[in-house]
């Protein structure tokens, strides 16, 4: 009977775990999925108040890069037509903790209702904060055609 009840809290005290006790690869692929529903409501509380958020593009007039606010993606985010479908496919982790903070390294390749738009590398600085994985910094690459290493983690 004892057996019985402690069973049962270990599965109680298990299913109310802080987001602080995911992985941050459970972290990314939740950001994926608010990302893909459009959630702005959702993907707002993945970032600290001052994330950094930037675009690397290479083309052939050169790299240019973008930075935008969190509001200003969150903006861009809600304002994507109903009517049309991206898709964000992540194809490994690299994930590095560096004491204080994570660096996750994902490779994507980007598709607009269905079709294949571009790849590159998105690069994730997470830090704990108040019990809770942050984004702090959002880099990503963006080019016509990839090639990339596989590792993973």
């Amino acid at each position: 009977m004892i057996a019985n009840y402690r069973l049962l809290l270990l599965i109680l005290l298990m299913s109310f775990h802080p987001l602080s006790a995911q992985h941050p690869r459970e972290v990314i692929e939740t950001f994926f999925e608010a990302f893909h529903q459009k959630d702005t409501t959702s993907l707002k509380d993945f970032f600290t108040f001052d994330a950094s958020l930037v675009s690397v593009q290479n083309s052939s007039t050169g790299i240019r890069t973008k930075e935008e606010s969190v509001e200003d993606f969150i903006r861009a985010i809600g304002a994507i037509p109903d009517d049309l479908s991206f898709e964000e496919r992540l194809l490994n982790f690299n994930i590095v903790d560096a004491n204080g903070m994570t660096l996750v390294f994902t490779p994507y390749e980007f598709y607009v209702n269905g079709s294949f738009s571009h790849c590159g590398t998105n690069v994730f600085t997470l830090v704990e904060k108040e019990s809770e994985w942050k984004i702090l910094a959002l880099y990503d690459t963006r080019n016509k055609s990839c090639e990339f290493s596989n590792q993973t983690n």
